[in-house]
């Protein structure tokens, strides 16, 4: 019983803390529908897309992630005509696009606070998201490959002609979202029971080593890529205050968190669009990886005014190695 009323507890915090974003975020994206906004944002947004692949109502959903939260995307795609010419190819761009580049002010705001620059995590994160979703679309494009009808998990929204409707609608939407908030806890704790944590620890720390990452670093690095940003960025900004962490380590766990974190729960939210997991979970390990692979050698070569002017910020005191 105390379990159940664990999980329960779990599940209606999560569930608040969504809903206190979303619910707002749906009731603006209405409005703004109903002036006329959303054409005008497609529009806009419609050269990105066909740059990636995806229909140019996709940049609805693409919009809505990035500002607020996978789940407020989902309720947005659930309402798109979506019909069987959109492949799992399609769905695998973006969901690795929503991967890369969801909640960004919230989660910028997190990082920078870290002691990272945010225009460093905006590059990264929505610059290097979107050329790594493009890479993909052309891959995709000249092999073939996923381009069969995508397998969309999701119930489908019917367009609501007047406001009521609407409502009723959003309302299977939320009620759709606490059901899937309700299956990833359970599921979620059921894989730390069974030691799936402790798993994927062991196979990140080696490649934490091999980028350049020290000891203590890695250790709140595999929390963040496990729990989430929060958590990890949580634990992060704790330990960089006493200035026993190198900047340089603080600049590479944040750009693998920022890309890489909550890997079972963001992996399962974006399967149900018909993303493939071959690319939402084993594709976006190995660019992360290659990602910061690539920042802390080239990291090696900037001057300590580079790095503070561009890349760290002053959140990040004096290194005290022995302190």
């Amino acid at each position: 019983m105390n379990k159940i009323k664990e999980l329960s507890i779990s599940s209606y915090e999560i569930t608040l803390e969504l809903f206190k974003v979303m619910i707002p975020t749906l009731i603006v994206i209405k409005i703004l529908e109903e002036i006329g906004f959303v054409q005008v944002l497609n529009t806009f947004c419609a050269p990105l897309m066909l740059l990636l692949g995806l229909p140019e109502a996709i940049s609805l959903v693409f919009t809505t992630s990035m500002l607020t939260s996978p789940y407020a995307g989902l309720i947005i795609f659930s309402g798109l005509p979506i019909d069987e010419t959109f492949t799992a190819a399609q769905a695998s761009v973006l969901g690795l696009l929503i991967l890369f580049t969801h909640s960004l002010p919230i989660e910028v705001i997190i990082c920078r606070k870290a002691g990272v620059r945010a225009r460093a995590m905006i590059f990264v994160r929505l610059g290097l998201g979107v050329l790594s979703c493009y890479l993909l679309n052309l891959f995709f494009q000249i092999t073939g490959y996923m381009n069969y009808p995508a397998t969309i998990l999701l119930p489908s929204l019917e367009s609501a002609p007047d406001i009521l409707s609407w409502a009723l609608s959003q309302l299977k939407g939320l009620a759709m979202i606490f059901i899937i908030i309700v299956a990833l806890v359970i599921i979620l704790d059921f894989l730390k029971y069974i030691g799936v944590e402790r798993l994927i620890e062991k196979a990140l720390k080696p490649f934490l080593n091999f980028l350049g990452v020290g000891e203590k670093a890695s250790t709140i690095a595999v929390v963040g890529v496990t729990l989430g940003i929060g958590f990890g960025a949580g634990l992060l900004i704790k330990e960089v205050k006493t200035g026993k962490l190198h900047y340089k380590d603080v600049f590479g766990i944040i750009i693998l968190i920022g890309m890489l974190h909550s890997i079972i729960e963001d992996t399962a939210v974006v399967s149900l669009i018909g993303s493939n997991i071959i690319v939402t979970l084993f594709l976006r390990a190995v660019l992360t990886l290659c990602i910061v692979y690539i920042f802390m050698r080239l990291g090696k070569s900037f001057t300590d005014e580079f790095w503070q002017k561009h890349l760290t910020n002053y959140n990040i005191p004096e290194y005290k190695p022995n302190t």
